[in-house]
Parts: structure tokens; sequence; C-alpha cells
């Protein structure tokens, strides 16, 4: 895990945020730290820096979770992609790379990501969110059906088979 000294943005998340959690956006100074968790977790951190420019462009915004003063989650929303039906930079966002470190799951951390992006999409006008899950990855795909999401395609990607879900907001 990651230590962060960000400053305080102000942000504590919403309902669904765990006690002793706080949810914020990003700074662009945290991408290192955004490395560190996502490899502690086993994920791929090539895409990273891209992910960070993206941000920069305005064409996406990652979030974190912190916890005891750690990065201890992130979770990205795409604005705009080439698929238009995942986000088409007006009304659908997209939620891609939602990550828990091992030692905080089971403790709404990423329920609570998922919310303040919703959220998050919600206030920019945005009325329906997607997210993919991996094929087999049982456990994301269910947390995703109980905030109620439903099938909307598969995909393929380099790694896999991707079911892409979606969810009408408000």
């Amino acid at each position: 895990m990651t230590q962060v000294a960000a400053p305080n943005v102000g942000f504590a998340g919403g309902d669904e945020t765990p006690p002793g959690t706080t949810l914020r956006p990003a700074l662009p100074e945290e991408e290192v730290a955004v490395v560190a968790l996502r490899r502690a977790c086993g994920w791929s951190a090539d895409s990273v820096p891209q992910q960070f420019r993206a941000m920069h462009e305005g064409r996406r915004d990652i979030w974190i979770g912190e916890c005891d003063g750690y990065l201890v989650g992130t979770i990205t929303v795409e604005w705009s992609a080439d698929d238009r039906q995942l986000a088409d930079g007006s009304t659908t966002a997209h939620i891609s790379n939602l990550v828990v470190h091992h030692r905080y799951r089971r403790r709404g951390i990423g329920r609570g990501l998922m919310g303040a992006v919703e959220r998050a999409a919600a206030e920019r006008g945005c009325s329906v969110m997607t997210i993919g899950v991996d094929d087999g990855n049982s456990y994301a795909h269910r947390l995703y059906e109980r905030r109620g999401y439903v099938y909307l395609k598969d995909v393929h990607a380099p790694w896999g088979l991707i079911h892409i879900l979606y969810r009408r907001l408000g």
C-alpha cells in the first residue's frame, strides 16, 4: 500500500462511504501511488500514465479511496470512449479499473467508489452508467448486479471476454 499525503479536498463520499474512508478525485501528482496500488493488487500498471493523461485532457476522472492515510482503492470513470455505447461524452459514462487492496476488501470501499463516480456522472448530466466485468469474476458481477446493473453486451479484449452491464442513474 502507498501512503498518501494529499491535501484535504473536502469530499468524504456520501451515504455509502465506509467510516474512516475518504473518497475523492485523484490529484495529478498521485500517479505513482496509483501505479503502486495496482501492482500491489496484482494488476498491470502499464495504462496508468495514459489514464492520467486522459484525466488531464478531461476525457476521464480517476477517484481514490483513502483509509488510515493509505491509498487503498481506485476507480476510473470515462466520459467519452471509442465505443459510444459505453461512454458518449454527454448521457452515458463508463466505469473501469475498480481496484481495492486485498487488506481492505469487503469493507464497502468498492461500493463507495462506485457510488461516488455514479453521483459525479449524474451531476454532469449522465443518465446511464456502464461497467465491464471480466468473464469469470463472479464476485464483481454480483456486486454490480446488487447495484442495479444489468447485461448490455459482451466485448472481446486482449485478455478475454468482458460482460458490459449498465444501469440508469437517478
